[in-house]
Parts: C-alpha cells; sequence; structure tokens
C-alpha cells in the first residue's frame, strides 16, 4: 500500500473508533482526552481514549486490518449490548470500490483533508442525533468481511516462533474468529410477529477521491418491544470474522 494512503487511512480510522466508543458513552467521557488530537484540519477536537492498553488495542487493530485491506470490503464497528450480546448498532465502511494502487498520482493532501473531514463531520452529526446510551451497558466488537481470506477457524500449522515479526503474524491469523451476524436473535418464526427486529439504515458521507473510495453507513436495531429500554435513556424508537 502507498505509504500516504496507510497514514491517511490509519488516522481516519482512529478518529472514526474513538468517535464511536465516545458518543456512544462504550467507555466513561472521563476517559478521553478532548483537547490534543485534532486531524484532517478538523475545527474541532477528536476525543482520543487515554487508556493505554486500549489506545495499543486499536492501534495493533488498525494496522492488522490494514495489513489485511486487500481482502476486505467491509469493516463494522459494532455496539454490543453486555447483558444480551445483541448488536444494537453498527457503523460500516465499505472498500468493495477501494483501488489498491502504489501511486496516488496527483492527488493532493488537500483533496484528502477535504474528503475525510466531510466524512468525520457527517459521522459526528449522526452521532449526536442518536438517542444516548446508559453507563456501563455496551460494549464494541469490530467485524471484517473479506475475501479468500480465512481467520482464526482453522487449523494452524505449529511452527516455532522465533521472532517478534513471526509471533505478531500468528496473532494477527488467531485473533479472529469467524462469526454469524444477528445470531442471538430469537427465530422470526417462533416469535409469532411479537419480537420482529428491524433494522433502521442511515447513509453517511464517506470518501471518493482517487483511489480512495469509502462508503459509509450506520444501522440501528429498532424493536417493537421493551428488550432495549435497559440501554437507551430514550424509550423512542432504538436502532440495528470478530476481533476481541
Amino acid at each position: 500500500m502507498n505509504i500516504w494512503i496507510e497514514k491517511w487511512i490509519k488516522i481516519y480510522l482512529k478518529c472514526i473508533i474513538n468517535l464511536i466508543l465516545y458518543k456512544r458513552n462504550i467507555y466513561p467521557p472521563a476517559s478521553f482526552d478532548i483537547t490534543t488530537y485534532q486531524a484532517f484540519n478538523l475545527p474541532q477536537f477528536t476525543p482520543i481514549n487515554r487508556h493505554p492498553q486500549l489506545q495499543d488495542y486499536i492501534e495493533e487493530l488498525i494496522c492488522d486490518l490494514l495489513g489485511k485491506l486487500v481482502h476486505i470490503y467491509g469493516i463494522s464497528i459494532c455496539v454490543v449490548a453486555k447483558e444480551s450480546d445483541i448488536c444494537i448498532e453498527r457503523y460500516v465502511l465499505r472498500f468493495d470500490e477501494f483501488q489498491h494502487v502504489d501511486s496516488v498520482g496527483v492527488l493532493s493532501e488537500a483533496e484528502v483533508f477535504d474528503e475525510f473531514r466531510s466524512s468525520l463531520n457527517s459521522l459526528m452529526r449522526h452521532l449526536e442525533k442518536q438517542p444516548p446510551i446508559k453507563d456501563n451497558t455496551v460494549t464494541f466488537e469490530v467485524i471484517i468481511n473479506t475475501l479468500e481470506m480465512q481467520l482464526g477457524h482453522k487449523k494452524y500449522e505449529m511452527e516455532p516462533l522465533r521472532t517478534q515479526e513471526d509471533k505478531l503474524a500468528f496473532e494477527r491469523h488467531m485473533n479472529w474468529t469467524k462469526c454469524e451476524e444477528d445470531e442471538g436473535f430469537p427465530d422470526p418464526e417462533d416469535s409469532k410477529g411479537i419480537y420482529r427486529p428491524k433494522v433502521k439504515m442511515t447513509s453517511l458521507v464517506g470518501c471518493d477521491v482517487g483511489p480512495l473510495i469509502i462508503r459509509n453507513h450506520s444501522e440501528r436495531l429498532v424493536v417493537a418491544d421493551d428488550t432495549l429500554d435497559g440501554i437507551y435513556h430514550s424509550t423512542q424508537e432504538s436502532s440495528l470474522n470478530s476481533f476481541p
């Protein structure tokens, strides 16, 4: 991957993940530094969690994703209810039109900054309109959709891990688990029309400049009963391979 594309996407993903963690109350607001990190000439700062282990986790996650990006056509940051393990919100980045090139051509940094700034502003506006989430009720996980790639669910030929690079490659293979989306939901045929969850999808501004083509949207789980009343402060309509 081109060094500049890798740099831009790394910052972009870092901002998106931390914005979701902060705005959806996945970690306490007090654990974020909101006055030091400014990216893509945004007029406001991006909240960044200060916990060193979480910072290391996010950095490693992003490096792992970038190393697999040629096989990835979708990345989802999922907000998951702690009590039920149901995914109640997803923030999706689609890379199926992304162009994997070695050169950015005549693409300027100002053009990239404009696109990513618009995308992050769109996400921030959307997050601010969502019903607030109660403390300590949700966690998050990352799901990727891949092509021609198997991770973490097949037999791995054990060989001595002689170097740090070998250890890192092994961990990046085994850290992912094959999963089925929405597997925690009751079968609609068994619910007899009482519990039929739906998903509200909202398009968000992505990126479309040179080879950097990323389509973004969000999904929020909508239910007809009181399933999500213990998660959201409001009783209004509530919206619908993972890395540990």
